[in-house]
């Protein structure tokens, strides 16, 4: 399913496909992004492991991380795939990371001193090409385009959708408790969607294999 085939829907299900419509085409558009969005805030979001490259520069400390990415998994060199250390900055301490100025090969990135950004450490001697494993926020959508989320959890988009629908104040739209009820819908969708998501991750990798 598209996104015009998930507007086509929304408006069978609200019974707005004559015109003038009640929801213009850019406002269900722009609502089918804030449901992508939230599902993947309330989920891992999407898992990227290709497309986010970080590039170190001599004596440069500092780098801007991307704010679709939700959280960092695993960071690697591109020329060598030596792993690089993604760090909390409460955790930087007790591994003995000091910021006090010695030059290095790249070690470790650590995260959360200052929002949406990544402190290198040591100070980097060398340019390096880093390459990022994320779960991230999807990339927008509009008119005709297919969606990164996996195909089976479109449906349950519409939830939201209906959410900020019926939460608009609007005379002919505006419905608190069809909101809450939809948004509540959502919630439970995207806390087994999570639940699923987490088991069959966990299942990866963890095949064992006996003697003959």
């Amino acid at each position: 399913m598209d996104t015009t085939e998930l507007l086509g829907l929304f408006r069978a299900e609200m019974r707005d496909q004559e015109q003038p419509y009640l929801f213009a085409d850019e406002t269900v558009y722009a609502y089918i992004n804030a449901a992508q969005v939230e599902f993947c805030r309330l989920t891992e979001g999407i898992e990227d492991g290709r497309s986010i490259k970080l590039n170190v520069i001599p004596d440069v400390e500092w780098y801007p991380l991307s704010k679709r990415i939700l959280k960092l998994r695993k960071a690697y060199l591109t020329s060598t795939g030596r792993p690089v250390d993604i760090v909390n900055q409460e955790r930087a301490e007790q591994g003995g990371i000091r910021f006090d100025g010695r030059p290095g090969p790249l070690k470790a990135l650590v995260a959360g001193i200052e929002k949406g950004m990544l402190r290198a450490w040591p100070l980097p001697n060398e340019a390096a090409e880093v390459a990022l494993d994320v779960f991230r926020l999807p990339k927008p959508v509009g008119e005709g385009d297919s969606f990164e989320i996996d195909e089976q959890h479109h449906m349950a988009l519409l939830y939201w959708v209906k959410r900020l629908a019926y939460d608009t104040h609007d005379a002919d739209t505006f419905d608190r408790r069809k909101s809450e009820d939809y948004e509540a819908k959502f919630r439970g969708y995207c806390a087994q969607a999570r639940i699923e998501q987490s088991r069959a991750r966990r299942q990866v990798g963890s095949t064992q294999y006996g003697g003959l």
